[in-house]
């Protein structure tokens, strides 16, 4: 019998038999496939009925799930009552949809009487390779017979949508079937989702002991009638929603994020105001939620509503409402937006003030500005930090060497405190005698070239020593003194007097002070010697001085003469780590 049904629809339908229309691999039943459902309630038809188990498979948990890769494609068909051609049952969502198997009403109505045709094309576990690769279509032919629902007794208490509580005990019962007053009734089924339960049959009401989420789903109870000599299917549809307790809160608006929030908006331009308000459940859920725009005199009026969208969950429902305005004015910046969400427990606000946003230009102008000035005072600390190595590696390549032609015979004379024999001598740490004729020479006479008059390796002795001093300073281009305690306190001091009295003659004759130690002025200190230690640069002699291409180095060949040397070529990178260290 079933056979037939394939094979009738297939003729109607004008297939050829030749290709992969095989029929021979096709099930039979003795059945036919006819129905009766009730006009303004949901209803579905399954094109691979689930009893015969065509497109069907038990996954791991032993439930059974519709097989894509056995059922490879599934197209619905009416045959109009008026023996007309077949036609595609199209998508006309709400009321009817299908996918995958499942041919859906949501209500099926009295005009939806008629017969429906399933072409459906599967691959059997069990052919021969060729044919597998090919597959086997079938033709299902369903009869639905829709009755109106005036004619069924107390429709009134057939409940075709239930909420049940999670966590509770509930039960589900098949919609209208003690409605159907003396016909003879047997063999129950029940479906969930399109899947066949077997565990449910011959039963009209299933009974949960503890309601989970999953349970939720579309439910449906087929029973056979026998009806003028002719056994129905009757099929009744229950749409179970798993729900948690009412909600005992006001709605809670999460966008805008906060009360009294301001918004930057531009005069004459488009605004679009979202509102994000997140209801509790409530089986009976009658949102609100709207825009209000409210003057200072606290008059409200409704914005026109751009969109909306409704993301329901368990425990909540998601509303995103969106309000337009065309253009931005004055009066706007004036006003309250007010973002309203009301639920039968209460309501909950969140309000938006609308602030100038300032000019392209000046936002430029004002960036454009503080960078520059960012840059100036950066490029400032920075040329600040490290003049002193900047100039000497300008002097490097560009300064023309300042002894030419002066007539002097030294770069500088070096001015110190000699150690007395009867001073404690500290082997293991630097005094100024040993730092004036050790260190100074082996730096700056040996690997920057200078030329050094030290007293006493440089003078012959015999002479007086005040006009000794006086006639080597004057051939000297600079005086280095080692500033020291015993310096500013001893006869030494006349050096450093005798210089600064000849620097006032002679312009090209500089100072270089190094403060070797710390030292308190003698109040016995000549006026000028005093003015010379306040005005004059000192360079500070620490722990971290002593190797040559230090900052205390640089800063005293600063000072020094400026002279182009082979050797000083050599050594020219050498302020380059300092520089970028």
């Amino acid at each position: 019998m079933f056979s037939l049904y394939c094979i009738f629809p297939w003729l109607v339908i004008g297939i050829g038999v030749k290709g992969d229309s095989d029929l021979s691999g096709c099930p039979s039943t003795e059945n036919a496939w006819r129905y009766r459902a009730r006009s303004g309630e949901k209803f579905v038809l399954f094109c691979d009925v689930p009893r015969l188990g065509l497109c069907n498979k038990k996954n791991h948990l032993g439930k059974q799930q519709y097989d894509k890769t056995v059922c490879q494609g599934v197209q619905w068909y009416k045959q109009p009552q008026n023996g007309s051609q077949p036609y595609p049952v199209q998508n006309d969502y709400p009321r009817i949809t299908w996918e995958n198997n499942l041919l859906q009403f949501s209500p099926i109505d009295i005009n939806d009487t008629g017969s429906y045709i399933c072409k459906i094309k599967y691959k059997p576990k069990f052919v021969e390779k060729s044919r597998q690769s090919k597959g086997i279509t079938c033709f299902l032919n369903i009869l639905v017979e829709v009755q109106p629902k005036e004619k069924t007794p107390c429709m009134d208490s057939v409940k075709n949508e239930l909420y049940l509580i999670i966590g509770s005990t509930a039960s589900v019962p098949c919609p209208g079937m003690n409605c159907e007053g003396d016909l003879q009734r047997r063999d129950v089924t029940w479906y969930k989702n399109g899947m066949l339960y077997p565990k449910w049959q011959n039963t009209n009401v299933i009974i949960f002991e503890d309601i989970y989420h999953s349970n939720h789903g579309v439910y449906v109870c087929d029973y056979n009638v026998y009806i003028n000599s002719t056994w129905w299917i009757v099929r009744a549809v229950v749409e179970v929603k798993t729900i948690v307790k009412n909600t005992s809160l006001s709605p809670i608006i999460s966008d805008p994020p906060t009360d009294k929030f301001t918004l930057e908006v531009e005069l004459g331009m488009p605004l679009t105001l979202e509102c994000k308000a997140h209801f509790g459940q409530e089986i009976h859920f009658n949102p609100v939620i709207k825009w209000f725009a409210e003057d200072a005199d606290l008059n409200r009026e409704e914005l026109r509503q751009e969109n909306i969208s409704i993301i329901s969950k368990v425990e909540k429902t998601i509303i995103y409402y969106t309000a337009f305005l065309k253009q931005v004015t004055k009066k706007d910046l004036l006003r309250n937006f007010i973002c309203f969400a009301q639920n039968s427990v209460g309501n909950a606000t969140r309000t938006i003030k609308l602030k100038q946003k300032r000019g392209v230009l000046f936002t430029y102008i004002l960036f454009g500005t503080t960078t520059t000035l960012v840059v100036i005072l950066l490029a400032s600390a920075f040329i600040y930090r490290y003049w002193v190595e900047m100039v000497l590696l300008y002097r490097t390549y560009q300064a023309k060497d300042e002894t030419l032609g002066d007539r002097k015979e030294f770069d500088a004379f070096v001015s110190y405190a000699k150690q007395d024999s009867s001073d404690s001598l500290d082997s293991s740490s630097l005094n100024e005698e040993s730092f004036a004729l050790d260190l100074l020479p082996k730096v700056l006479e040996k690997k920057y070239g200078y030329t050094l008059c030290l007293f006493e390796r440089d003078v012959v002795p015999g002479g007086a020593y005040t006009e000794d001093i006086v006639t080597i300073i004057k051939k000297s281009r600079r005086v280095i003194c080692v500033l020291s305690p015993s310096y500013v306190s001893s006869p030494t001091v006349f050096e450093l007097q005798a210089a600064v009295n000849l620097a006032l003659e002679d312009q090209t004759l500089k100072l270089i002070l190094i403060k070797f130690s710390p030292f308190k002025e003698p109040h016995s200190l000549p006026h000028r010697v005093k003015k010379a230690l306040t005005v004059l640069p000192t360079i500070t002699w620490s722990s971290k001085s002593a190797p040559s291409d230090s900052r205390f180095w640089n800063c005293v060949r600063y000072h020094m003469p400026v002279k182009n040397h082979r050797r000083l070529g050599e050594k020219r990178f050498n302020i380059f780590p300092r520089i970028f260290s």
